[in-house]
């Protein structure tokens, strides 16, 4: 009988990080990181003596990953010896003429769904009937609703639905209908290639990144773990899942106000005080200044003057706006070719790339010398 469970997916192990600063040894520490998080489920799986894992697509970033990553994985599972392993692909690492699951061989414990419709496998030891559908090309407009409405559960097991995918009405990510596939009665359905982890009250649940993996991905990261009790009674099943966390670098987007009267000290000392020091060494930031600059002030070295003081830095300033009086600056220069030059950029019809002209002139007038 299932007792416990993992639900886990978009590992993403293989993936080439790419970062503004030193790529190459970010991306190798952001690989290490996936790595540990792989190491990481697949301890807890064994510690515990977890009878299933579920893998719901997007284990590996492409199907070009490195067959060095794929035996690693391979033999992750095969180490777990009290364990079945089920894995559907997903979109980026789907089941096809290159797949990486084709390229090693995997132990008797595991089980892959290598096609596109609705199949299942049955582990008699555990009572537990599982259903999934594999991606074999890189994009599904449809879900395949036939093979899907072909499912006939036998109530006195415990059913499993295994899918990647998005659910919405319209995409090219297999779009879920997610009212169809919680009416058939599943007693849990593991989803993937959503990043962030969630559970519906109908049983249905993105378990999420085990790490984030970019700047749009925040909050506390893992895999989820879930309980299983027979209903005597009511001849049916309770599960209750939680979340396990798993330790990893977050990444911090932080919004930093600038005033006219800032100096270039003062724009660094903001930068410094948005998050304690030992956040600042742990984790990933980007910097978003906003407001109105100094126009003197040059922020072209910033991240170098801010490199010590955190593990990982880049900044926006894309949203800064010189303090300047436009008005005043072209009533002043009404008469040469400064004022000339702002009022012909003042006639551009679309209101941001007019915005952006006259700042960027103005920007390269001072810095030249041109205007003080």
């Amino acid at each position: 009988m299932l007792t416990t469970f993992i639900h886990t997916g978009d590992f993403h192990l293989g993936r080439p990080f790419t970062f503004q600063q030193q790529g190459n040894y970010y991306g190798k520490n952001k690989r290490k990181e996936l790595w540990k998080a792989f190491d990481d489920m697949i301890a807890y799986a064994k510690e515990e003596e977890v009878p299933l894992v579920l893998i719901a697509g997007d284990l590996f970033d492409s199907v070009n990953v490195l067959t060095m990553d794929i035996k690693r994985a391979a033999e992750g599972f095969a180490s777990l010896e009290k364990t079945w392993v089920v894995i559907i692909t997903g979109n980026h690492d789907y089941h096809g003429d290159s797949s990486p699951y084709k390229k090693v061989e995997w132990s008797s414990n595991v089980h892959i769904f290598r096609e596109d419709v609705f199949r299942s496998v049955y582990i008699k030891e555990l009572n537990t009937e599982i259903y999934g559908m594999s991606w074999v090309k890189n994009e599904y407009r449809a879900f395949p609703e036939r093979s899907f409405n072909t499912i006939k559960l036998d109530d006195t097991r415990y059913n499993i639905l295994m899918a990647h995918g998005e659910v919405t009405n319209q995409s090219l990510y297999l779009p879920i209908d997610l009212r169809m596939i919680e009416k058939k009665g599943f007693n849990f359905i593991a989803l993937g290639h959503i990043h962030k982890p969630g559970i519906t009250p109908g049983g249905a649940a993105y378990c999420g990144s085990p790490v984030p993996l970019n700047f749009g991905e925040t909050g506390e990261r893992g895999f989820l773990i879930s309980q299983v009790e027979s209903d005597y009674e009511n001849q049916t099943y309770i599960t209750s899942s939680g979340f396990n966390p798993i330790e990893s670098r977050k990444y911090e987007t932080i919004e930093i106000q600038i005033a006219p009267e800032d100096s270039y000290n003062d724009i660094i000392e903001k930068a410094i005080n948005c998050d304690t020091e030992s956040n600042r060494r742990e984790n990933y930031y980007r910097l978003r200044f906003q407001g109105y600059i100094n126009p003197e002030i040059q922020l072209e070295w910033i991240n170098d003057d801010l490199e010590e003081s955190f593990y990982y830095v880049e900044t926006d300033v894309s949203q800064l706006e010189p303090d300047i009086d436009l008005d005043l600056l072209i009533k002043e220069n009404q008469n040469n070719p400064i004022g000339q030059l702002l009022v012909a950029l003042g006639k551009i019809e679309e209101p941001e790339v007019r915005k952006k002209a006259i700042i960027y002139s103005i920007e390269a007038m001072i810095s030249e010398g041109v205007l003080k």
